[in-house]
């Protein structure tokens, strides 16, 4: 019986394009939009998104999620420290598709996904008190002429008394999600992205 954390499953209807846009400008939640990279499988342009600068746990989470031997490639990324009081969490997101034109079309796809990381972390006995949501998104790819969907994970620790005990749990949770997100194999070859 899971101690801690949630791991749900949303859909949110908004279509959205990409590439988006973004030159750092803030947005009505406070963060930046500095817009779509494609990064699939060339760790030299992590150093370009200034997401990752001052998050090394994230960093490592895009690069496995953009390793070249796997089937997904990221679309975006965040995450924030907050205080409140004497209590102390992170959050943030990252987004992911599938590299491959026809797979996207079924927004079932992504549920194994979902349903194995569920088990991933029953099975770890996972005890860090934080939220996944798995949100999935209508999308267009512009450039690329394909439509389909993509998953966006947002992830949200509780509040702890240090600061130490927040960025121990916001590092422990994308671990487990980036070794679990940096084996999904490659299945189809009908790239979006090439490698």
């Amino acid at each position: 019986m899971p101690t801690g954390y949630r791991n749900y499953l949303s859909l949110k209807h908004e279509h959205k394009t990409i590439p988006y846009g973004g030159i750092g400008e803030i947005r009505e939640d406070g963060d930046a939009n500095y817009g779509f990279k494609n990064i699939k499988g060339n760790n030299r342009l992590l150093d370009t998104i200034p997401e990752l600068k001052s998050d090394p746990a994230l960093m490592a989470l895009v690069r496995a999620i953009n390793a070249p031997n796997t089937g997904i490639f990221s679309i975006g990324c965040v995450s924030d420290r907050y205080k409140d009081k004497n209590q102390f969490r992170h959050s943030g997101y990252v987004e992911f598709s599938f590299n491959s034109k026809l797979y996207i079309a079924d927004a079932g796809h992504y549920f194994p996904l979902f349903f194995n990381f569920d088990h991933l972390l029953e099975k770890n006995d996972y005890t860090v008190k934080v939220e996944f949501n798995w949100s999935i998104q209508p999308v267009t790819f512009i450039d690329k002429s394909v439509t389909g969907y993509t998953c966006t994970i947002y992830l949200n620790t509780y509040f702890v008394e240090s600061e130490k005990a927040a960025i121990k749990a916001w590092e422990e949770t994308l671990r487990i999600l980036g070794r679990y997100l940096g084996n999904i194999p490659i299945e189809h070859t009908d790239y979006i992205f090439s490698i």
